[in-house]
């Protein structure tokens, strides 16, 4: 019966850790467009999720807000891998996957 209980824990460990786990980008990488994050409802949500892979099923690791930009760096249909940029106007680091229809593109 012990043995069950750990095995039974040691699945839900591997499982959660599996869920957290960033997935990296495929295909050509992108090194000169940028997404400004805009048309958020402040009263809404407010925020567009950072997630860990491409699409809603993917954890939420971080929030992004109007008005935050991020480095776009490769993308799979309409979510795009993410790494460093602004947030809340000072320079940023981090990754992730977003979706881009709250980006206003730039280089």
């Amino acid at each position: 019966m012990k043995f069950l209980s750990v095995l039974a824990l040691a699945l839900c460990g591997a499982t959660a850790l599996h869920a957290q786990t960033m997935v990296p980008p495929r295909g050509e990488i992108i090194t000169d467009t940028g997404c400004l994050v805009r048309g958020l409802d402040p009263n809404g949500d407010g925020f567009l999720a950072l997630r860990a892979g491409p699409g809603s099923g993917y954890a939420e690791i971080g929030r992004l807000h109007n008005g935050d930009a991020a480095y776009l760096r490769a993308c799979e249909g309409k979510w795009c891998f993410v790494q460093n940029g602004a947030l809340n106007g000072r320079e940023a680091q981090f990754k992730g996957w977003i979706h881009t229809a709250w980006c206003e593109f730039y280089p």
